[in-house]
């Protein structure tokens, strides 16, 4: 995640007559160059000239302050020689001093000089990428122009996005440094290790089912579920693409379940995974927290209908409350959002997204999930118990059939980042809400105890996900022998036995030699997902002795099961040995009289 940094410009100013002084008796340019090595080091250089607005003043001293102490060799000079700078490092800020050697009086008089120095914290490789971020500036009416040039080497790879787009080659102009700064990353996906516990509690006094929600596929991630310890009784996927998972507890039972994933992000959607077609009122309904028919919501989709018009709108209107982000979570929804839009935060930006999306008619949901970040002021987490989760809303892209995440509160607090055009690689789901505005309940939701414990753990990884082969195990559940003329009834089970999901299963069930056929296609069976098909077969006849065969093909695997037919007579031979016997025993008794 980019940090960013701002930079605090003093000019330290002489009067030769004595009187007030200000910012304005002066107007600045800058032309400012990021030259940035393989290693991630950055060389700033700023070119800056000074014009004098007054005939009485000039200036004698500049500084400036960096949000960071990763500075080091600091050079400077105008055009009189070389500025000995001096330099405090102290709260984690860096702050520059320069004595100026020139000394330039007369109004529209310039003082031109350069600052170079070597900044950590511009470059930084996380996992597979590597992120540029460029701190923006306060706009502020005495800077004249305000021109940035980027630099990067080939060896970061490819371009996936740069916000917000430079003008011309790698140039920015000062309205687009006062729009939060720019940020960058190259790289075509980003690599996490991810290590969820779930704390599972049955209160009853009889056994029962419980679900899970683990972190599911979307159009922009992907998961492997490398390990789960125990093993779910089955796993499906919901109406929203969640994948639940179903353990069984005993009365009074206590279980924690561990999982290890792999989870890979993207910045665009993923060419592999399906597109989606959506029943558009399933997305439309009011639910708690997303009051859509509410007057002041629908008041409000009257006049933004369009998924950005909305998401600007809840930009400008909601504060973020930090002092919130340190209690304890309360959600209020859009409505409650409206009454008190300075006390918000992510679950209002998100809630008030999709009300008024739904309210214009546009299907919109929760994504609520993990979001790196190593600057909580500028793209804050709620935490709690350890644990740190956020909130963006989705709406639906009808054209491309695809759920497009975007994030209104990252754009509010780090004063204009674009989160609408391009999301970024450090989101990830662990739960979505669609269907329902609850329910599941995503990862490090699911504690026990008032001890507070760690349940998500989230690692960067620099090697590619391996994604392992699907396995499908088919299983038939019919009895090894049918007389002729009952039925065969069992269930044919197929089962994703791999930590992957499955994009489609083609199921074909033949039998022989009685007729019986079906056909079913399923899609997204989740790992360790369960697919169950009944079966029921009519036989007839009276003295066959052959065999039946049931032929089942997923995909292309093909499994076939046989049982063994039975003559109806073979129901009577046990009586008739059993009369056969009783005689015998009649004969025997008799003649030994």
């Amino acid at each position: 995640m980019r940090r960013f940094f701002l930079f605090i410009f003093t000019l330290f100013l002489v009067c030769i007559p004595t009187q007030s002084i200000y910012a304005a008796d002066f107007s600045a340019d800058y032309d400012v160059d990021y030259a940035i090595s393989p290693t991630g080091t950055t060389i700033v250089t700023q070119k800056i000239t000074l014009t004098n607005n007054e005939t009485n003043y000039y200036p004698k001293q500049y500084s400036i302050i960096i949000d960071t102490q990763k500075i080091k060799n600091v050079i400077a000079y105008d055009s009189k020689g070389m500025i000995n700078p001096t330099i405090e490092q102290k709260d984690g800020k860096t702050e520059i001093g320069l004595k100026f050697n020139d000394k330039v009086v007369g109004k529209g008089k310039t003082l031109a000089f350069e600052l170079r120095y070597e900044h950590g914290d511009i470059a930084v490789k996380n996992g597979r990428i590597w992120e540029v971020n460029i701190p923006g500036i306060e706009d502020d009416p005495t800077i004249g122009t305000y021109t940035v040039n980027l630099r990067t080497p080939a060896t970061f790879g490819t371009t996936m996005y740069m916000k917000p787009a430079p003008l011309s080659g790698r140039k920015w102009v000062k309205h687009q440094m006062t729009g939060g700064g720019i940020s960058a990353a190259y790289g075509t996906s980003q690599e996490f290790t991810a290590q969820l516990t779930y704390d599972i509690e049955n209160e009853k006094l009889t056994s029962a089912d419980y679900e899970i929600a683990l972190p599911p596929d979307t159009a922009f991630q992907k998961i492997v579920v490398k390990s789960i310890d125990p093993k779910p009784k089955s796993t499906r996927t919901d109406e929203d693409g969640n994948w639940l998972a179903t353990f069984t507890l005993a009365g009074s039972q206590k279980i924690t379940v561990s999982t290890v994933l792999g989870v890979t992000t993207y910045i665009k959607p993923r060419t592999d995974y399906k597109k989606i077609t959506v029943v558009s009122t399933q997305y439309l309904q009011p639910q708690t927290y997303w009051e859509s028919t509410d007057p002041v919501i629908k008041a409000l989709a009257a006049k933004y209908k369009t998924p950005k018009d909305i998401y600007e709108y809840v930009v400008s209107t909601l504060n973020y409350s930090y002092d919130r982000m340190q209690k304890s979570f309360t959600r209020k929804g859009a409505k409650e959002a409206l009454v008190n839009p300075a006390d918000s935060i992510c679950s209002e930006f998100t809630d008030l997204f999709i009300a008024v999306a739904r309210a214009a008619g546009i299907p919109a949901r929760e994504v609520v999930g993990y979001a790196y970040t190593t600057n909580v002021k500028l793209r804050p987490i709620a935490s709690g118990a350890l644990d740190i989760l956020h909130a963006w809303p989705e709406y639906y892209d009808s054209t491309q059939k695809v759920w497009i995440p975007v994030d209104p509160t990252w754009k509010k607090t780090t004063k204009g980042i674009d989160y609408f055009d391009t999301l970024d690689f450090n989101h990830i789901a662990f739960a979505i809400h669609g269907v329902s505005s609850e329910y599941p309940y995503p990862a490090g939701s699911y504690k026990q105890g008032s001890i507070p414990k760690k349940n998500v753990s989230i690692a960067f990884s620099d090697v590619s996900q391996k994604i392992p082969e699907n396995t499908i195990k088919t299983t038939i559940t019919i009895p090894p022998e049918v007389t002729l003329g009952s039925a065969v009834t069992g269930e044919a089970i197929i089962q994703n036995t791999s930590g992957v999901a499955i994009d489609q299963l083609v199921i074909n069930i033949q039998s022989e030699p009685f007729p019986f056929s079906v056909t079913k296609y399923e899609d997204n069976i989740p790992p360790y997902g369960v697919i169950t098909i009944p079966i029921n077969i009519q036989t007839s006849g009276i003295f066959s002795t052959q065999k039946g065969k049931i032929t089942v093909s997923v995909n292309d695997e093909v499994s076939t099961f046989t049982y063994a037919l039975r003559p109806m007579y073979w129901l009577i031979i046990p009586a008739v040995l059993a009369i056969i016997g009783l005689a015998l025993l009649i004969w025997i008794l008799s003649h030994r009289r």
